[in-house]
């Protein structure tokens, strides 16, 4: 997202890089970062402040000195790399807002969102009481696309496999009658 301040010849932008990601814990990496650059080429501004940036709903703050300072070609002046953790179903939009309060220029807060990349989850699944030696039904709830699932049984020292790698999110299951 590029943004404006209240001065038109100074632009900042939001950029959200996803560095990678976490099946096990359902989060994704990223770095959040906050760039000040003019748009003309022939002034420098410098002077003392604060650049906000507010991530998943957490302020966060960097100080700005007076020999950082902000030209044609730009400078990062807020920087974050922090774990966001997904919703349960591993989908995630990602919003931070950034404003700057500086001696030279300031600005409203002003937010830019991004999807960041679905992490695959596992399935779960729902089945209601059963008969031995009749069918039922298991119901299967799909978190991915990218995942099949390999459902077993197990009763005492019995075990068994009911389907393997399988995409179905409908299964008929009969419990043998040897489980008694």
């Amino acid at each position: 997202g590029t943004f404006s301040t209240n001065n038109d010849r100074i632009k900042y932008t939001i950029s959200i890089t996803q560095n990678s990601q976490s099946v096990s814990n359902n989060t994704s990496n990223v770095t959040v970062s906050v760039r000040f650059y003019r748009t003309d080429s022939n002034n420098t501004t410098y002077g003392t402040g604060t650049v906000y940036c507010k991530i998943n709903g957490t302020q966060y703050s960097a100080s700005v000195t007076s020999s950082q300072k902000i030209t044609q070609s730009g400078i990062v002046l807020f920087t974050k790399t922090l774990n966001i953790s997904h919703s349960s179903n591993g989908s995630k939009t990602l919003t931070c807002s950034a404003w700057i309060d500086h001696i030279e220029v300031w600005s409203d807060e002003q937010s830019y969102s991004q999807v960041l990349t679905t992490i695959p989850r596992k399935s779960s699944m729902s089945v209601s009481n059963g008969t031995l030696g009749t069918a039922q039904t298991l119901t299967v709830d799909r978190k991915s696309s990218s995942f099949t699932h390999t459902i077993t049984y197990t009763c005492g020292s019995a075990s068994g496999t009911i389907v393997t790698k399988s995409t179905s999110t409908s299964i008929s299951f009969t419990p043998p009658l040897d489980l008694a």
